[in-house]
């Protein structure tokens, strides 16, 4: 019989999860123990153990929940109606990518840090790599379409390029907020020229 789902509809193993997600973002990987994830979920002691028998499932778990909760954040990315004839047509990609970065710098913080932390650790572990690809790859795809409408030959090219920015531009904020400059009008800016590189005639 499968566990009965918390009041917020939420699996004991999808709460550990979240938690794990938390316990990385506050403490990072070497803060990442099973009895750290029961504590942090306010599960009883083991309960993390039951569902990720080990640290490397419990990494693996960790990356298929983040996949997971990107999913519709993609999701909400159109492949569809990405056009830059007109200024206004523009200034909406340029809306919609800082959107994007606002999100994962303010309520999924926790997530691009803890994503930004498996990254990392996933250049020491190699079973890390096919899932973090994949989540990746979906995202470039959504964007590689989105480019491809603007007219721009080598969008798959254009879209790496895009999403690196974007990586900068969070790992920037999140690692040196003491430099300032990361409000919403500052990662706008940042976005407009990256857009307006990508899809200039020259590209």
């Amino acid at each position: 019989m499968a566990p009965a789902a918390h009041a917020d509809g939420r699996s004991r193993k999808e709460r550990a999860a979240d938690a794990a997600i938390e316990v990385i973002a506050a403490d990072g990987l070497r803060g990442l123990t099973h009895r750290a994830v029961d504590a942090r979920a306010g599960l009883p002691p083991g309960s993390t153990s039951s569902c990720f028998r080990t640290r490397l499932a419990l990494l693996a778990g960790v990356l298929d929940r983040l996949v997971e909760l990107d999913e519709a954040v993609v999701a909400a990315v159109p492949d569809a109606g990405w056009s830059t004839d007109t200024p206004d047509q523009r200034a909406a990609i340029v809306d919609m990518l800082t959107d994007l970065l606002v999100h994962w710098l303010g309520p999924a913080r926790s997530r691009t840090l803890a994503r930004m932390e498996l990254y990392l650790d996933a250049t020491r572990r190699a079973e890390l790599l096919p899932e973090l690809e994949a989540a990746n790859r979906r995202f470039i795809d959504r964007a590689a379409e989105g480019i491809r409408r603007t007219g721009v030959t080598n969008s798959d090219q254009m879209a790496r390029l895009l999403i690196a920015h974007m990586d900068g531009l969070l790992y920037d904020a999140l690692t040196r907020p003491y430099l300032g400059g990361y409000d919403r009008a500052a990662l706008r800016e940042a976005i407009d020229t990256l857009v307006r590189g990508i899809t200039s005639p020259s590209t």
